[in-house]
């Protein structure tokens, strides 16, 4: 199958320089730098050397708690901070306006496994789009687990789709959203989205597009991620089974595979474009690839970019490869819009 590709305007940032642009002819980019390779498998080799807490005690929660937020420099403009009522009580918005009128209002969600992880996590990442893109980005501070369950999880971010809805044209002064979100941000964007359609939400039919990065859209376990053993980086086997029986306490496979909490088994039809985005040596590759390929076959526009030599959550780490990705989702996004 082949992927309708959207061909970048600027193929690098100036954190990332490479002699030849990349391609997005296939599923796999292809074309990056010999010497930007070498430097992304230099930081391969660091992160096979991370520690792997045992994330079932508290003590290894606590510890994956404090990894996840990665250096970053400061925001160039000023975050604000929401509150809003969500079905399970408060819950914290961290949004960046950008200076001139926003043309759309992203709903980005963090990752973290689902058990760690705050929206300043991507502060970095979300103020580049919110500036490069004349976007607002709207990140919610959702309940973790295993304090909450993943099915929690969703109704809060359900909740913040529903108020970006109803405040985007007042605040924000648009009537365009995009949901987005990084490893279980992408996971919970999908199902989000997912939930809008069938609830016939008017934030849907605002909906102009989904970015989804290294999400894990089968959470009984696609092949890649049955493959994955604790010399994966970043994301090891061990790490893969606590984290979901942490937030899916007490479900089987079968369970697990319900469309409301895995996307790859639901009725994608009417779905707004979507970009994947996903490293290759990531477990969680074909989530991506499987439901980059159901979407294109339920007749929406999917684009897949499977990215050589990267490990999981390769754009929020500073990876050299990174830079180039992030080029890449900014085009895609100014194109949507």
């Amino acid at each position: 199958m082949s992927f309708r590709k959207c061909s970048p305007d600027s193929p690098a940032t100036p954190d990332s320089s490479p002699s030849s642009a990349p391609s997005f002819a296939g599923m796999r980019v292809d074309g990056l730098d010999e010497e930007l390779i070498a430097a992304q498998q230099q930081v391969n080799a660091m992160l096979a050397q991370m520690p792997q807490p045992d994330i079932t005690t508290p003590e290894g929660l606590e510890m994956l708690r404090a990894m996840t937020t990665p250096p970053q420099a400061a925001p160039v403009l000023v975050p604000q901070d929401i509150t809003i009522q969500a079905p399970t009580g408060s819950m914290r918005l961290h949004v960046f306006t950008p200076e001139q009128p926003a043309r759309a209002v992203i709903l980005r969600i963090h990752g973290g496994g689902w058990a760690a992880g705050t929206p300043e996590d991507d502060e970095a990442y979300n103020d580049h789009l919110a500036r490069t893109c004349q976007v607002a980005v709207v990140s919610p501070e959702y309940q973790l687990v295993p304090e909450a369950t993943i099915m929690d999880q969703i109704e809060d971010c359900l909740a913040a789709a529903s108020w970006v809805a109803a405040e985007a044209a007042s605040r924000f002064g648009t009537d365009k959203l995009l949901i987005g979100g990084i490893s279980a941000g992408g996971h919970l964007a999908a199902a989000v989205a997912l939930r809008l359609r069938d609830q016939e939400d008017p934030a849907f039919a605002m909906l102009k597009g989904l970015l989804l990065d290294c999400g894990a859209y089968d959470l009984s376990f696609t092949p890649s991620a049955r493959r994955a053993d604790d010399n994966t980086p970043v994301l090891p086997r061990s790490s893969l089974d606590g984290l979901a029986a942490l937030g899916l306490p007490g479900l089987d496979d079968a369970e697990r595979r319900h469309p409301s909490l895995s996307p790859l088994y639901a009725d994608l039809h009417g779905m707004p474009p979507a970009l994947f985005t996903v490293g290759d040596l990531d477990p969680l590759r074909d989530d991506s690839v499987f439901l980059a390929s159901l979407w294109q076959l339920a007749g929406n526009n999917a684009d897949l970019d499977v990215w050589p030599h990267a490990a999981h959550a390769f754009t929020n780490m500073g990876a050299p490869i990174a830079g180039i990705a992030l080029t890449r989702t900014t085009d895609w996004i100014n194109a949507a819009l």
